[in-house]
This record gives C-alpha cells, sequence and structure tokens, in this order.
C-alpha cells in the first residue's frame, strides 16, 4: 500500500482502557510497580494463559518481525529485501511533508499468552536447553518452530552493543522490572502506535518474540528519536505509527540489515524504521 506521509505530530500518549475482566496477580504488580502507567493495550489479552504448554505453528514463509534491537543479530545472510521489516527502513531526511512509501504496517507476530511469572521462572529458556524447550512445547526438531525458537533465544542470548542493557522477559512482572530498573521513575508514557516526539535521551523499547508463549525482547536505547507519523493510505485509509530514528550507529555490526536496505555505513547516517503493531515503548515523562 502507497502511503503519503504528511504531517509529523508531537503528541502526549493518551491512556488505554483496562481490561475489563477481573485484575490478575501479574496486573496488579505492574499497577504497584509503573501506578501512572496504563498496561499496553496489545498485551492485556497475553495475561491470561491457559495452564498447559500448548504449541505453536508458523507458516511456511512467515518471518519474525521483531528485534530492531538486536544490532549485531538481526541481519544473518540469509535475511534479505523481502523480509517483512525491510520496508519499514528509512533515512531521517526522508521523515518529511509529502513523502511517498510502500508499507505494510499491519503485520506482526501472533503473540501467544504470558506465563505466569512462577511458571515463567520454572520453564527453561535458554539455548543450551533447547532439547527440553521442544519437548515442552511439542515441536519437533528441525521444524519452521523449532528454527524460530532457537533464533529467538540466540538473539535474546547476544551480547548487547556499547551502552545498551537488554533482557528478554517472559512474564510482565519481569517486563514491568525492567522498566521500572531503567527508566527509574514511577510515571512512564507507554507508546504502541504513537510516540511522544522530539529527542529522547533514554528509552525503553520491546519487542516481541516468535515463541510458544510470551517473550518480549526489551532494551534501554539511548541517542535515538521519536516521532509519531500521520500516514494517508493511497486508498483513502489513515494510520498514525511510530517512526525511531538510532542518531548514532556507530557500534552497530556493518551487516545489520537496515545498512544494507538503505546502502549506509555504520555511524554515518541516522538510520530510522517504523514500528509494527504490538511493538512497545515506554519513556519517563
Amino acid at each position: 500500500m502507497d502511503f503519503l506521509l504528511f504531517a509529523i505530530f508531537i503528541l502526549m500518549l493518551t491512556s488505554s482502557h483496562a481490561a475489563t475482566r477481573e485484575a490478575t496477580s501479574a496486573q496488579i504488580y505492574w499497577k504497584a510497580l509503573l501506578p501512572q502507567t496504563p498496561i499496553p493495550a496489545s498485551i492485556q489479552e497475553l495475561l491470561y494463559p491457559k495452564n498447559e504448554m500448548n504449541s505453536f505453528k508458523l507458516e511456511r514463509g512467515q518471518n519474525n518481525v521483531k528485534s530492531f534491537g538486536c544490532y549485531n543479530c538481526i541481519n544473518k545472510e540469509t535475511q534479505t529485501h523481502d523480509d517483512l521489516i525491510a520496508q519499514l527502513f528509512f533515512l531521517k531526511d526522508s521523515l518529511k511533508v509529502g513523502t511517498k512509501m510502500t508499507l505494510e504496517l499491519s503485520k506482526s507476530i501472533s503473540m501467544q499468552p504470558f506465563l505466569s511469572v512462577e511458571m515463567a521462572k520454572a520453564t527453561p529458556f535458554s539455548s543450551t536447553k533447547l532439547t527440553e524447550i521442544l519437548g515442552l512445547f511439542n515441536i519437533t526438531r528441525g521444524s519452521l518452530e523449532a528454527k524460530a525458537i532457537q533464533q529467538t533465544l540466540e538473539e535474546c542470548e547476544e551480547k548487547p552493543i556499547e551502552g545498551e542493557i537488554k533482557r528478554c522477559v517472559t512474564s510482565l512482572e519481569a517486563m514491568a522490572d525492567f522498566i521500572k530498573a531503567e527508566i527509574g521513575n514511577r510515571d512512564v508514557n507507554v507508546i504502541e502506535t504513537t510516540v511522544k516526539g522530539g529527542e529522547a535521551k533514554a528509552l525503553v523499547s520491546c519487542h516481541p518474540e516468535s515463541y510458544p508463549k510470551a517473550v518480549y525482547y526489551c532494551h534501554k536505547i539511548t541517542n535515538v528519536e521519536a516521532y509519531k507519523v500521520h500516514l494517508l493510505g493511497s486508498n483513502g485509509v489513515v494510520v498514525d505509527t511510530a517512526a525511531i530514528c538510532h542518531i548514532d550507529t556507530s557500534a552497530w555490526a556493518p551487516h545489520y540489515l537496515g545498512f544494507k536496505i538503505l546502502k549506509v555505513k555504520p555511524g554515518t547516517e541516522p538510520i530510522c524504521h517504523f514500528l509494527p503493531r504490538g511493538h512497545l515503548i515506554f519513556a519517563g515523562k
């Protein structure tokens, strides 16, 4: 779909509606730790897991729409310009009124429910435990699902780049702990498809991973600019989406997908990208 980028707004985020179900222990924990921050709407439904360890299924050709922040591991040589995330990258000088882009913003990972914090702590989450994990979720070794699980574990275990703090969280409580620890105050904006515009000294962003239960790749990043972008589709559909520009990319691996797509080198120009649905940003108010 062709979108005409015709306005950039600096707006404060509006609060999400609370879930109507009875509050879970995870919701209570979040409220106690981050009382001024609503739980993102996209993960509200991930708080009601079934007790059994259900498997998950990927369709052939389905890619992980995630890990913009895995600056050393996102761009394996097997990734191509056909990857779903590839069309989300752009250079900062394109972020202006009148720019035309071809985008698909509606697709993201089909997320599974969060495990309870007790079960999450008791369930192995390590590449050294891959065989055990595949058995728990009834995944056949060598299948698309097994490869996705292995990739998620490897990305979560990849060492952070200089100045980055990262953690893959497998429960809502763990996500709240990370946000609280890295942003350091109780008043935190939660951002899904709209962003408080302008430069941010530090943000925590969380990207959904392909896994049988909810996993988010969360990391604290610096030297970024965040925007709310107003898009007008050629069919008249209007979309408000988030865009992030990374100002300093000098510490990123040269084979990062964004460099290949935009034909630039580390540290030369800011790398920007839109965020698909389900990706989250947290910033101190």
